[in-house]
């Protein structure tokens, strides 16, 4: 129940911190797995999964800040990151762990899907195994998306940024020839 809570105020931390990407809910299946995850992009490259796998004798919950690289077109990423598990096991009880993941995702563009294919080592404290390798494939539903008129609105901001970081460097090159001319005379 702790960790639970622990879920739901992080997913809110992380839903309100959050404003490039949507939010996106899952399934994964692998070989003797099955879970549901959820997705929060936090900036263009970086976003938070929250993991649930359920195994025969075993229940794992992991999250897993992700950064994401893009390949060829708009929807097509690689993405690698790290984070930590906890869980309970059949015959040993509560366990926890580290894990990394890697993998590549597509954004279908006519629909709100993205599909994803990840490798996930998982090393266990306080299990028979203390060491995993599962793969799994995941199919996520974009619940949120961004708007074009928050698209905009950032693009507008951006260039702001960039002319007053403009404005600043020339005042400082204005400075230094300053400065410089007044040590030579």
């Amino acid at each position: 129940m702790k960790w639970t809570l622990s879920f739901m105020l992080m997913l809110i931390c992380i839903q309100l911190s959050a404003q490039k990407y949507g939010t996106a809910v899952g399934l994964r299946i692998g070989e003797d797995r099955y879970g549901v995850s959820v997705k929060q992009r936090i900036s263009p490259r970086f976003s938070a999964e929250a993991i649930s796998d359920l195994e025969p004798d075993a229940f794992h919950f992991a999250v897993l800040p992700k950064y994401h690289l893009p390949i060829t077109g708009e929807g097509f990423n690689l993405f690698f990151g790290a984070g930590m598990h906890v869980g309970a096991l059949k015959e040993y009880g509560s366990t926890y762990g580290y894990d990394l993941i890697g993998g590549i995702e597509w954004k279908i563009p006519a629909l709100p899907l993205v599909i994803s294919a990840d490798i996930k080592p998982a090393y266990h404290i306080n299990h028979e195994d203390w060491f995993e390798f599962p793969a799994s494939v995941s199919v996520h539903y974009a619940i949120t998306r961004e708007s074009k008129a928050k698209r905009k609105k950032d693009r507008i901001k951006r260039k702001k940024r960039k002319e007053r970081r403009e404005r600043r460097e020339e005042r400082r090159e204005k400075r230094q020839e300053w400065w410089d001319e007044f040590r030579n005379n």
